[in-house]
């Protein structure tokens, strides 16, 4: 069995330190890991969570690029894509997201940098996100 592969989440009630042992090897007692595509974290904090799902849209949103440049395709069929395939990027299993108001702001944070830089706004433009939204 290969050690460093081994690790286990014990719940917040686990006060006990001793260390646990399968053939030979010290099972890591970690607060968080991947799994399934996802962060699960053993305090219930889903910040991980929240930042590799953006990390996550803005790839996508990225890997777009031409099609969001393309002159030829209609802002309405740009926003069915950006809804469809970033916003379902970064939503992925949010109903299970304990979220914060902070959490909230840093998504829609994200959510309104996607939508300028989908129209070709920049912040230097003094676009305000209302409108933003208006256009999308």
């Amino acid at each position: 069995m290969n050690a460093d592969k081994c690790k286990v989440m014990v719940t917040q009630a686990w006060n006990d330190g001793t260390n646990i042992e399968v053939a030979e090897s010290t099972i890591e007692v970690v607060h968080d890991f991947w799994y399934l595509d996802s962060y699960i974290s053993r305090n219930s904090n889903c910040d991980k969570e929240c930042q590799a799902r953006i990390r996550k849209a803005n790839s996508v949103f990225d890997r777009l690029k031409e099609v969001w440049k393309n002159k030829h395709i209609s802002l309405p069929i740009k926003v069915k894509l950006y809804e469809s395939l970033v916003m379902a990027a970064m939503q992925y299993i949010a109903e299970l997201w304990p979220l914060t108001v902070k959490h909230m702001k840093t998504l829609e944070s994200a959510h309104h940098k996607f939508q300028r830089r989908l129209l070709g706004i920049g912040w230097y433009d003094r676009v305000s996100n209302v409108e933003i939204r208006k256009r999308t």
